[in-house]
């Protein structure tokens, strides 16, 4: 699927779309992202930077209701289309930037979800601290984001990414706004390698299709990182608690 950026729309804009695009192509994938959250995904939930809903049918499956956001127009039509008619999900926009659009400000959330978006924010800890008033007791922010700063190049300058994660950068960004932090986990040794690969060495500025396609094939063997503790990966999630 390719998703064509509007007229006018910046370059990170149609990196972004067409990253998107490919991942909807790896359901096996998206899924397996989601598997480390998804036990915290229940009652009313927030999806921060939902794109074009890649993971958001995850999410509204687990929920009570669900609402969607994101800060473009062109994704935010897309998710209205997509979800029409469905009494659980509502789309709002939401500038991460500013403050939150009333229909979100004015709820609280059992889970807020964020994946692949913290990144993408210069002020992240003002981000996080907004998102942390939005929780109801009890309630957890589920952060994934890239990690490992020896890794950034090319493409995350193509995606918009201001920075990559350590585990102890994590952990103190989200401690910082009050949050109860468990260790952040690695995952998806493998794609570490080729992210450095393709954006330290190569210096691509799109992720290949075909490569993307190689990696939704392999994910029976990915999963089989699950079992261990990795020093090292991609990606990094937790989910952080508001008490």
């Amino acid at each position: 699927m390719r998703i064509a950026p509007p007229r006018g729309a910046g370059r990170s804009f149609a990196v972004g779309g067409h990253t998107l695009g490919i991942f909807t192509e790896t359901p096996r994938f998206n899924a397996w992202i989601f598997s480390k959250l998804a036990l915290y995904v229940h009652g009313d939930v927030l999806e921060i930077g939902s794109g074009i809903g890649n993971l958001s049918r995850l999410i509204i499956a687990h929920a009570a209701a669900v609402v969607l956001s994101d800060k473009e127009p062109h994704y935010l039509e897309t998710l209205r289309t997509t979800f029409a008619g469905d009494p659980r999900v509502t789309v709002a926009r939401y500038n991460l930037d500013g403050e939150p659009h009333p229909e979100i400000a004015r709820r609280r959330f059992d889970a807020i979800v964020a994946i692949n978006v913290l990144e993408h924010i210069r002020d992240d800890y003002a981000v996080v601290q907004r998102l942390a008033t939005l929780l109801r007791p009890g309630g957890r922010l589920l952060i994934y984001v890239p990690a490992c700063p020896f890794a950034y190049g090319s493409l995350d300058r193509a995606l918009g990414h201001y920075r990559r994660y350590t585990a102890e950068t994590l952990t103190a960004l989200l401690r910082d706004t009050g949050l109860v932090v468990p260790r952040p986990t690695y995952l998806n040794l493998l794609g570490l390698l080729g992210w450095t690969i393709n954006g330290r060495i190569l210096r691509r500025k799109h992720l290949s299709p075909r490569q993307v396609a190689l990696f939704e094939r392999l994910v029976g063997l990915f999963r089989l990182e699950d079992r261990f503790h990795l020093p090292i990966g991609l990606g990094l999630h937790v989910a952080a608690q508001k008490v």
